[in-house]
């Protein structure tokens, strides 16, 4: 049992590890709030997705050293790595300020036009859809590229490994799947697939995600030594 404290009081003592516990939290809240009827739930889920939004708003100084540090992915073993971490960094990096305005006509301390505001809320989820198809084709490559390097390998322990590696970069695809149907559905009726499915639906596939996200926090913890 304190083992099992420790590994969730490690999750919670760190930025992104509570993020994901928040992150479960606001959806399952907003998915009972949906099959119960209950807008109190649902209320109280968009209480914590405020809550990780505030958080998000102090993220641009990180992003900036990450953009930087990356550069143009010269240490990338291909050009096609490279390209799709440079346009994921440009993605993400936009996708800050642009969310940050969102927030500050929200609070009407940036005063737009409610056409204005609009296309700013749909290029903040456009940008959010975007940086998650990039991560799914980066994921796509890595498990690609760690079949390949089990195939060459006998078995024992650095095959044993690359199964394990190739487990959770399957399940990594998957949440990514599960986000992307989320991101997708909060687009305009008429763009891919918004405004399609119901509420309940949405808010089951973020809660699934959520807790994909967490089960793989503690899964690279015990099968990647």
């Amino acid at each position: 049992m304190s083992s099992v404290v420790e590994d969730v009081c490690e999750l919670l003592d760190s930025y992104n590890g509570r993020d994901k516990v928040v992150r479960l939290a606001c959806y399952t809240c907003k998915l009972y709030g949906c099959l119960r009827g209950e807008q109190a739930w649902q209320t109280a889920g968009s209480r914590l997705s405020g809550a990780r939004l505030m958080l998000r708003l102090f993220d641009d100084i990180p992003m900036i050293r990450h953009t930087y540090n990356y550069g143009l992915g010269k240490h990338e073993s291909t050009k096609i790595a490279a390209v799709l971490g440079v346009l994921a960094n440009i993605v993400d990096q936009t996708f800050l300020p642009v969310e940050k305005a969102c927030w500050l006509h929200e609070v009407g301390v940036l005063r737009l036009s409610a056409p204005a505001a609009s296309r700013l809320e749909v290029l903040s989820t456009v940008l959010w859809a975007a940086s998650l198809y990039i991560s799914l084709i980066q994921t796509a490559r890595a498990m690609r590229h760690t079949w390949w390097r089990r195939d060459c390998l006998r078995a024992g322990a650095a095959r044993r490994q690359l199964d394990a590696r190739l487990w959770l970069q399957g399940g990594a695809a998957a949440k990514l799947a599960l986000d992307l149907v989320h991101a997708g559905s909060c687009l305009p009726r008429g763009w891919l697939w918004g405004a399609r499915l119901a509420p309940a639906h949405v808010a089951a596939a973020a809660s699934l995600s959520s807790l994909a996200g967490i089960a793989l926090y503690f899964a690279r913890k015990r099968l990647i030594k």
